[in-house]
């Protein structure tokens, strides 16, 4: 059959439209992909867009199927996307609201009206009550067609108004309600779109665009959803997992609300008004007094002059029951401020505790100062009688041993008197320096361990290295010197990594049964400590040489290595 130029346009219009939309859409998605954070609720929404490009790819073949065989497989396929639309977008509202998944329980029975009208659609040809009239290039709808377009149209209008109320609840749109409103309408236009378009079919309404009639509703749809999402990118909405940042605002334990120009409050969060007791109004700071009785008249005006004062951008309150509260001022880019407030009464109560021991600290310290003069005094006298005892001992001996090596040097030969009197010098050099090292107070010189030597090797320049090591140092076993070497360099290469901390402590505190090690870092560390391979190594390493470690951190100040090793007898 002879295609007509009209025909041939309406195709071109149909096949261009639908190409360009789905390179759109698809483009759209992988973008979304790639820069989202990976939840539940990405890929619901990345399952709609992709039931959506599946409906438009349906719509494409079918124009160009030169057959009504294939253009009738095609039908299917394009009807299979438009009855898993609802389902897809009903589950992708349910996580949008409930920030969960729906049970299977739940998506069996959504799943059962498009599932019994896609089979009325595929038994078509036995009973022709979907498509009353088909062919190649025309159809026309039956009475069963209008009975699951209604199911369709209730799918999409509960997931739809679902969609809309949830939208305007993002923190994004507090204050800015009638913004929020207007976005949530774009997600009516494929539902609008469809109506028109079956309206058309039916003789109701007259073709008022300027293009072919043909069913747009997938590119309506792809645009709606597009536009959906947007403002979500803007309030990074998809990189929260598995709750919204409107969730989180309200229960973040600080206190939160926003101040316009006027001093009004508006947008707080849950804390804010569980803190003071305060319904959610929106009230000026002057109203405070009168709703709250936790503030009296001086936190008002502190809280007043936090807002005027442009240079003050603190102010710690007390409030009537005794609790101190800080309040911190953030402008914003439209003159507004961002009040948080934090309750600080039991640091406050520390603070003082801590003064308090600062004090009582100071006046322990005084008398430690005059304990350690006198024991200064006592440490010198003993090290002058040590001297004096070693002088004693290293002249008492060397000369004993001079007088009996002169002694055979004279009833001997020339050859063997000569090697006496080198003797004799090379024992009078040791001597001196002996005695040397004894006058200066020098005991026996404790060398380093190789232990400690290579610990010193693991500093480098992305991290500073703080080695101590207190008592008196002795070589340990090959097993235990490698198990502590190798704590001190995990913990080294944890800091960097995980903990992006500038400094790193290994402690060496060596006593007469044991060997404490000790790896403190100033980084982020982190609530919930998950052993890796690197710290269970070093775990068993410990536990086979029959010592003790432990990991500590509270998430905010470093992570803490601790070991115990016992004292063993080297090999």
């Amino acid at each position: 059959m002879e295609v007509s130029d009209k025909l041939a346009m309406d195709f071109n219009t149909i096949l261009c439209s639908h190409t360009l939309m789905l390179l759109l859409l698809i483009s759209f998605s992988a973008y979304i992909y790639f820069r989202a954070k990976k939840s539940p609720l990405l890929y619901s929404y990345l399952s709609v867009e992709g039931i959506v490009a599946l409906w438009m790819i349906a719509k494409i073949f079918k124009t160009l199927s030169p057959r009504v065989e294939m253009r009738w497989f095609f039908i299917i396929v394009q009807y299979l996307a438009i009855d898993s639309l609802g389902v897809c977008l009903l589950v992708f509202a349910y996580i949008y609201r409930k920030n969960k998944k729906p049970s299977k329980k739940q998506l069996i029975l959504w799943s059962i009206p498009p599932a019994l009208s896609f089979l009325v659609l595929v038994s078509n040809p036995l009973h022709m009550t979907f498509y009353s009239y088909f062919d190649i290039y025309k159809d026309r709808f039956g009475p069963a067609f209008y009975v699951a377009q209604s199911v369709h149209y209730l799918y999409l209008l509960t997931g739809i108004l679902i969609l809309s109320h949830s939208f305007t609840k993002q923190p994004g749109f507090r204050g800015k309600e009638n913004l929020g409103n207007l976005f949530a309408v774009f997600v009516l236009l494929p539902l609008l779109g469809n109506v028109y378009y079956i309206a058309f079919k039916m003789n109701l309404l007259p073709w008022i665009f300027s293009f072919p009639v043909f069913d747009f509703t997938p590119i309506a749809a792809s645009i709606s959803l597009m536009l959906f999402v947007i403002p979500t990118l803007t309030f990074r909405f998809f990189d929260i997992s598995p709750i919204s940042l409107g969730r989180l605002y309200d229960i973040v334990p600080q206190g939160l609300i926003f101040v316009d120009t006027n001093l009004c409050l508006y947008g707080g969060n849950r804390t804010f008004y569980s803190m003071l007791h305060l319904g959610k109004k929106t009230v000026s700071i002057l109203q405070l007094r009168q709703l709250s009785s936790d503030l009296d008249d001086e936190s008002i005006k502190l809280l007043q002059n936090l807002t005027n004062n442009s240079t003050l951008y603190e102010v710690e309150i007390q409030l009537t029951d005794g609790r101190i509260i800080k309040v911190e001022k953030h402008p914003q880019k439209n003159g507004h401020f961002l009040l948080c407030f934090y309750d600080i009464t039991e640091i406050s109560r520390n603070r003082m505790l801590l003064t308090q021991q600062n004090k009582e600290l100071e006046e322990k310290a005084g008398l430690l100062r005059n304990m350690a003069d006198t024991t200064r005094d006592l440490a010198i006298a003993r090290t002058k009688a040590q001297i004096a005892q070693n002088v004693h001992d290293i002249l008492g001996h060397s000369l004993t041993v001079l007088i009996g090596t002169a002694e055979l040097a004279a009833d001997n030969d020339v050859p063997e008197a000569t090697q006496k009197i080198n003797q004799i010098e090379e024992l009078l050099i040791c001597s001196l320096n002996d005695l040397k090292n004894a006058l200066l107070g020098k005991g026996m010189k404790w060398g380093e361990t190789s232990l400690i030597k290579a610990i010193r090797h693991l500093k480098n320049e992305n991290i500073q290295v703080d080695l101590q090591v207190h008592g008196k140092t002795y070589e340990l076993t090959g097993e235990q010197t490698e198990a502590i070497y190798r704590l001190c360099q995990e913990g080294v290469t944890n800091a960097i990594k995980h903990g992006k901390a500038k400094t790193i402590y290994l402690i060496l505190r060596f006593q007469p049964k044991q060997i404490e090690i000790f790896a403190l870092d100033n980084g982020t560390g982190c609530q919930n400590i998950n052993k890796n391979y690197g710290l269970t190594g070093i775990e068993r390493r410990i536990q086979k040489l029959s010592g003790t470690i432990n990991f500590t951190s509270d998430g905010e100040s470093g992570f803490t290595i601790r070991a115990t090793l016992p004292k063993q007898a080297r090999d």
